[in-house]
């Protein structure tokens, strides 16, 4: 290996040692000249430097840079031979198959000539199904890299697992045809199994879907054989499941079997708008009545607004009748395209001899719903319902799904769920603790814990602002009505209805105490608690938690009564005043959550310490924008200049 080492650049060495993508690049500088300084280029490719692999990880461990303290048998796995690119799919298919080939034979392969090797490959694989075409053009090194990276990867399981990885991570140009995000594909996994019957089918997928995948949607029973068209994913998908241990599909032995589809869109072969819609008819025309089908594409494609020559394209497979769910999910489901959003349609058994007029789809909007895993089973067992009968539709609770007419969606120039759009206001009661766990993790200080109650209401405790003030709980106070020339720069501070768009705001204008009262004799100051609201233009509320303030008419003041509270909670009472609808007129209608009065001090203290660090962020956001505006003046005109710690520290280095 001397001759011929394996090759890792930056990224690669960043990856290896378990560091940041800049530091390597700060171990050249900072090293160049020391006694022991990071090893040399090998070679440049495309400007790019590459060094050599082993040298790097024996230096990290030499050094104790980094933190791999196994950088050098895991070299391998950051690495790659002269000529390989991991952008390249024919590459990553030719080690692909070099790894089944040492997996099926058990065989090392280092050592071997390519002659050997393509004997070896025909033996193993005599119909070509799987390997033997890939390894025609394998050579000795590449060879003898399979093994180091299966030893480095613990398999040739993972090996190949890694190399999917790698290679998915090169696709961020490939648009929505990019490499799903987990998410997407726990939600394929979940659909997929709730559709396939429980007897003997066909899972035939498409090209688009991963080894990885399809292994997954197969792995819930090995009852079901896969059916894989003629194209180099498919055989990719072989070599996976011979790696797996599951038996290599050669064609289908089921007659008449119930068969599942799974349509991947944009594919190699239906790039355009026009060429996926004519896929997706060509899986309708094709499907018998206990076959099902799922499609996943572009919304714009598969429910947005379209041509009208398109628009007829996909009307056709409406009128099918096999269309008996759409949904579009949320965004980020494509790591190549985190901005566009997916759709999905479920096909299955034509709805009977239904009329066209009377026939109904069921249709979510999931834009802003949040994708939980419990979002993603209620979403299918939505979809599962749609599917079954009028009696499954009347029995089932939809969460997320509502049922329209077929006509209407074949009338609609807005797209498919325009008319369908279900606004998620509120995530299900059961999936909030997993929401709690999340949102908390991404908080860089600590938040208030919480722990899952032991009992548990049917639903939120709400009343509306009028019937909390007839019951006592609440007292509205009007705002004072002031003229401009009474403000100043000391003294109370005034509350205007405009301040409540920026409370970090609030305090710059102020009224001379005394000749506030002077003037405004019956006027009255807030208390530390009071929320201070407006109702237009748009709804917005503050808590003071100071008090002795002076609210300026039309804002206006709600007093929860501290002898009675009835379970309201100031900041809980200014969030659900800046989410209200309707008229500004119907503010005594806005409806208030309560808690229970064990939690109202708690919840209050919890959500004055989250305003307070949103204020604080607001501020330091300002002083941001602030300094990087003055940065910008100060390096155009000249008379600042920026340091660079790391060049420093290389130019100090003897």
């Amino acid at each position: 290996m001397a001759s011929d080492p394996l090759l890792i650049d930056l990224p690669g060495v960043a990856r290896l040692a378990g560091v940041r993508r800049a530091v390597p690049s700060m171990w050249r500088k900072r090293f160049r000249g020391e006694p022991d300084p990071f090893p040399p280029v090998r070679t440049e490719k495309n400007g790019r430097p590459y060094f050599d692999a082993l040298s790097v990880a024996q230096w990290l461990a030499r050094t104790s840079h980094g933190n791999n303290p196994s950088a050098v048998a895991d070299a391998a796995a950051s690495a790659a031979p002269a000529g390989f690119e991991i952008a390249d799919p024919a590459h990553v298919a030719t080690i692909d198959a070099l790894l089944t080939l040492s997996a099926l034979t058990g065989e090392t392969l280092a050592g071997r000539s390519s002659d050997d090797l393509r004997a070896l490959a025909r033996s193993s694989d005599a119909d070509d199904l799987l390997l033997a075409s890939e390894i025609v053009g394998a050579s000795a090194a590449w060879a003898a890299w399979a093994d180091l990276l299966a030893d480095a990867a613990y398999s040739p399981l993972e090996a190949s697992i890694l190399l999917e990885r790698r290679h998915a991570a090169t696709r961020s140009s490939a648009g929505s045809a990019g490499p799903l995000a987990p998410e997407a594909e726990d939600f394929l996994v979940t659909l997929g199994t709730a559709l396939l019957p429980a007897r003997d089918a066909i899972l035939t997928v498409t090209p688009g879907m991963s080894p990885s995948l399809t292994v997954r949607l197969m792995a819930p029973s090995g009852e079901h054989e896969l059916g894989l068209p003629d194209h180099p994913e498919s055989r990719a998908v072989r070599r996976r499941m011979v790696l797996e241990g599951m038996p290599v599909p050669e064609g289908s032995t089921r007659v008449g079997a119930a068969r599942l589809t799974i349509l991947r869109l944009p594919s190699p072969e239906h790039r355009f708008s026009a060429d996926m819609l004519d896929a997706v008819n060509e899986v309708t025309l094709g499907m018998r009545d206990d076959d099902r089908a799922v499609v996943l594409g572009p919304a714009a494609v598969l429910i947005g607004p379209l041509p009208a020559a398109e628009d007829l394209v996909r009307a056709d497979a409406l009128r099918t009748g096999r269309v008996r769910a759409i949904a579009r999910l949320p965004r980020g489901l494509v790591t190549s395209a985190v901005r566009e959003p997916l759709a999905v349609w479920v096909m299955g058994r034509e709805t009977g001899d239904v009329p066209v007029a009377e026939r109904f789809t069921a249709v979510a909007d999931l834009t802003d719903a949040s994708w939980t895993t419990a979002a993603r089973q209620d979403l299918v067992s939505d979809v599962v319902a749609a599917m079954g009968g009028a009696r499954d539709v009347r029995a089932h609770a939809f969460r997320f799904t509502g049922l329209v007419r077929t006509t209407s969606l074949l009338a609609s120039r807005e797209g498919l769920v325009a008319s369908a759009v279900r606004s998620v206001s509120a995530p299900e009661r059961r999936e909030i603790p997993a929401l709690l766990d999340q949102a908390r993790a991404a908080m860089v200080d600590p938040v208030p814990a919480t722990v899952p109650a032991e009992r548990t209401r049917p639903g939120p405790d709400v009343g509306a602002i009028e019937t909390m003030i007839d019951e006592g709980h609440l007292r509205v106070l009007p705002g004072t009505r002031m003229e401009p020339d009474e403000f100043t720069t000391a003294g109370l501070v005034v509350v205007t209805a405009d301040d409540l768009d920026d409370t970090a705001a609030i305090g710059g204008r102020r009224v001379d105490q005394i000749a506030f009262a002077q003037r405004h004799p019956n006027a009255r100051l807030t208390l530390p608690g009071d929320v201070v609201f407006r109702t237009s233009p748009t709804p917005r509320a503050w808590v003071d938690r100071e008090g002795s303030s002076v609210v300026v008419h039309p804002a206006r003041v709600l007093r929860i009564s501290s002898a009675d509270p009835g379970g309201l909670v100031p900041h809980l009472v200014a969030v659900d005043i800046a989410r209200a609808t309707g008229d500004p007129g119907a503010w005594r209608r806005w409806r208030l959550r309560r808690v229970a009065p064990s939690s109202t001090r708690t919840l209050d203290r919890a959500l004055a310490d989250i305003a307070a660090r949103r204020l604080a962020l607001a501020q330091r956001m300002d002083a941001l924008d602030t300094y990087a505006d003055l940065l910008a003046h100060g390096i155009a005109a000249g008379v600042v200049t920026l340091t660079d710690p790391a060049a420093d520290a290389a130019s100090e280095a003897p």
